[in-house]
């Protein structure tokens, strides 16, 4: 109900990928991370909340953020924010936030995508913000003035487009939300990690990054196919090709093409991805929040693999 399972497998792979990297940073990084993802979340939910105007056909989870949404929206998230700009402004290291800043405009286009649509107001106060950001992010672009004009021009031509409800911007006719929900918090887990090992080959965190989205969206294609009662050729599809990537990543990080901690994490992938095989296959025998439950510990059981 307070959404404490997302936060708690981001810091967890986090720490996972530190080690496997060799890497050391400080802990309110971590902290950084949970409460970030614990943001979104909550706000993603919440804003899920907008198209009811009952509880009524709502599961307990939303329910929950329905009855409380007044709280979290004009106390709670505020406060979370607060503390995060705090964090960001005095504690986490310049290239990393810079980083961040930039995820942080795709996830508010993803709010704006999925989470938004049943209040016209905050989509296009959310495409307003994620604007903003860009225009403020180009500014420091090492790029020409007229490069950077011509970016920002286009930016705000966008923001006017979209407040006149002349542009409709639906990430879902390209990729479905689980999708695109996994490729978001694969980039936050290794954001920290990306900036201070400072790969040689660029292909290394790319291949981590899509291994543990591909992960990711099998966690959550899993447990929407648990809520819908039945599986799909998608998911189906979609294992498949996880299957193939993991085998694909483990092969290349033990003949060291992309790092020996590439192997590491491939092995916790295999495990975990074999994991959520099994509580996919009992599936209809658990209930839904069981079910959810147990598909977030295959993800986080491997994870001791990697000290192995």
């Amino acid at each position: 109900m307070l959404s404490l399972e997302a936060p708690l497998v981001a810091v967890l792979f986090q720490m996972m990928l530190m080690h496997v990297h060799r890497v050391a940073f400080t802990p309110m990084l971590h902290v950084g991370l949970g409460l970030c993802c614990w943001v979104v979340y909550v706000l993603d939910r919440t804003l899920d909340t907008f198209e009811a105007r009952t509880e009524e056909g709502l599961d307990v989870r939303h329910a929950f953020y329905f009855r409380h949404r007044r709280l979290l929206l004009g106390v709670v998230i505020p406060s979370a924010c607060a503390a995060l700009l705090w964090l960001a402004f005095f504690v986490i290291p310049e290239g990393v936030l810079w980083q961040a800043a930039g995820l942080a405009l795709l996830v508010a286009l993803y709010l704006a995508s999925f989470s938004a649509q049943g209040s016209r107001a905050w989509r296009d106060l959310l495409i307003m913000g994620a604007g903003l950001g860009a225009v403020l992010l180009i500014s420091r672009l090492p790029a020409s003035h007229g490069f950077r004009f011509v970016l920002s021009t286009m930016v705000l031509l966008i923001m006017v487009l979209s407040l006149l409800h002349q542009l409709d911007i639906r990430l879902g006719h390209f990729l479905p939300k689980e999708m695109n929900a996994a490729l978001l918090f694969a980039l936050g887990c290794t954001t920290s990690t990306r900036f201070f090992a400072m790969p040689d080959n660029l292909l290394q965190p790319v291949v981590e990054c899509l291994l543990l989205a591909l992960l990711f969206a099998c966690n959550l294609r899993g447990i929407a196919s648990r809520e819908r009662g039945s599986w799909n050729r998608g998911d189906y599809f979609l294992l498949m090709v996880t299957t193939a990537f993991v085998c694909f990543s483990a092969a290349m990080g033990d003949e060291g093409r992309l790092g020996h901690s590439l192997l590491k994490t491939a092995h916790v992938a295999q495990a975990a991805l074999l994991l959520l095989v099994g509580v996919q296959v009992m599936g209809r025998r658990l209930s839904k929040e069981a079910h959810h439950v147990l598909s977030d510990l295959a993800l986080i059981a491997p994870l001791p693999l990697a000290w192995a």
